[in-house]
């Protein structure tokens, strides 16, 4: 089981990480009315995760056994480690990706905190190493960072504040032994702030959505040469862009074989797009949809197959649970509305979703990471096969828990985000393992 645990006093630890962390964070435009609502709302029902158990450090995996992994509430997946957050640096925390350093193949954990960003090395999964802090640009603080890479780059960027994107040489993480204050080797300021990044790795644009440009939709700026970001495109149609997924298409509609496309979720503006971003002088759209009801449309993933894409609408799961949102994609220019798998996993609210090989992983807040069977995503049905709930306290909705869970780690590990709590790696295993 568990060995050299580390018990925290709870009371100073929640009243230290609620004075760093500041609001929780929130997936709205916080310039709008709807932001500020949200975030106000937040507040008021905001109940801090860490209070649901004893933070604990694992040196040894413990095993998913009747339910329970340790304290936390399990299904098929067993936990490898944590590292609270303050062994991260403090603050809060809300995005995170990862990075494979190609010289050595040691894996990094890139852990988005309110002041800084957190360098986690997680090549053993059971003994992660926080190497140390890149500060936040002018020590500003946001509940809303996220971060990508781009070759052995990282680039970093907040909302709500002015911090521009910072620009971070990864190759400095190799060899660092002792914990460090990094600092940026260069930093962008032809915008003040962002929601939220993604970087297409085979044509080398960044795609900014949130941000103080284009009227908050889709900044695409070209980072070939990595330390300097060059404006491509403004698509500015919509009245937000929160998120796009960009690739370089190869699914079965062979029309557009090799050309760039964007999957973009508009957030309050209620629509999931299709974009050819091909010609970034002539963004075409190729499929605008919603589904009924839609509130919030956040974030979304395609099945492996690109026939499917699965949605998730944030605010819409807050009041009616747990839902994912099925389009057929199969057509580019004609993607429609499958259906909604409401599931019976509780009512907390689903966020970011990414799918390998025939599982869904999604963080989902309370309810933590789950994990979706995409085997019959054509009739929406998309049954949980595995879960592991990083906020034993509660399954309600909320913005407390799990915003990001990456399933891209060596060996089938997930590495699993709790706000202002820390970072879990787990691995799925039986029916949840990726087949």
């Amino acid at each position: 089981m568990l060995r050299g645990v580390r018990r925290l006093t709870l009371a100073a630890t929640a009243v230290l990480l609620l004075a760093l962390a500041g609001p929780p964070a929130t997936a709205h435009d916080p310039g709008t009315p709807e932001g500020r609502a949200e975030q106000a709302e937040m507040l008021r029902i905001y109940e801090p995760t860490w209070r649901s158990g004893t933070a604990m450090v694992a040196a040894a995996p413990v095993t998913c056994v009747n339910g329970k992994a340790g304290t936390y509430p399990c299904k098929n997946v067993d936990l490898l480690s944590f590292l609270p957050q303050s062994a991260l640096g403090g603050g809060g925390s809300s995005s995170m990706w990862y990075w494979t350093d190609t010289r050595d193949n040691n894996e990094y954990i890139l852990y988005c905190r309110s002041n800084g960003m957190s360098f986690v090395n997680v090549t053993d999964p059971s003994n992660p190493r926080y190497l140390g802090n890149l500060p936040s640009s002018n020590g500003v603080s946001s509940s809303w960072c996220d971060v990508r890479t781009y070759k052995n780059y990282a680039y970093i960027g907040k909302d709500s504040v002015s911090h521009g994107i910072q620009i971070f040489n990864l190759n400095k993480l190799q060899g660092v032994t002792t914990t460090q204050t990094f600092t940026a080797d260069a930093r962008f300021t032809g915008l003040t702030n962002s929601h939220t990044l993604q970087i297409n790795q085979a044509t080398g644009f960044l795609y900014v959505s949130g941000a103080n440009t284009c009227s908050k939709g889709l900044t695409i700026y070209d980072i070939k040469t990595p330390l300097t970001l060059t404006l491509a495109a403004c698509y500015s149609r919509e009245v937000y862009s929160h998120e796009s997924i960009v690739v370089n298409y190869a699914g079965p509609d062979t029309r557009y074989t090799g050309r760039e496309i964007a999957f973009n979720y508009t957030g309050q503006g209620k629509r999931f797009q299709i974009l050819d971003v091909t010609n970034k002088s002539n963004i075409v759209v190729l499929s605008s949809v919603t589904h009924p009801g839609a509130s919030f449309i956040h974030q979304g993933f395609a099945t492996s197959d690109y026939k499917h894409m699965i949605v998730n609408d944030e605010t819409i799961s807050t009041a009616s649970g747990s839902p994912d949102f099925v389009y057929n994609i199969e057509k580019l220019d004609a993607a429609r509305y499958v259906g909604r798998d409401n599931g019976t996993r509780g009512t907390f609210v689903n966020h970011n979703g990414y799918t390998v090989g025939n599982r869904h992983f999604q963080a989902a807040y309370r309810g933590g990471l789950r994990i979706l069977d995409t085997t019959n995503v054509a009739s929406a049905s998309l049954p949980e096969v595995g879960y592991f709930d990083v906020d034993p306290s509660s399954n309600a909705s909320g913005y407390s828990g799990s915003w990001m869970a990456l399933p891209y780690l060596k060996n089938g590990v997930v590495a699993v985000q709790s706000i202002g709590v820390g970072l879990f790696l787990v691995r799925p295993t039986g029916a949840a393992a990726v087949s």
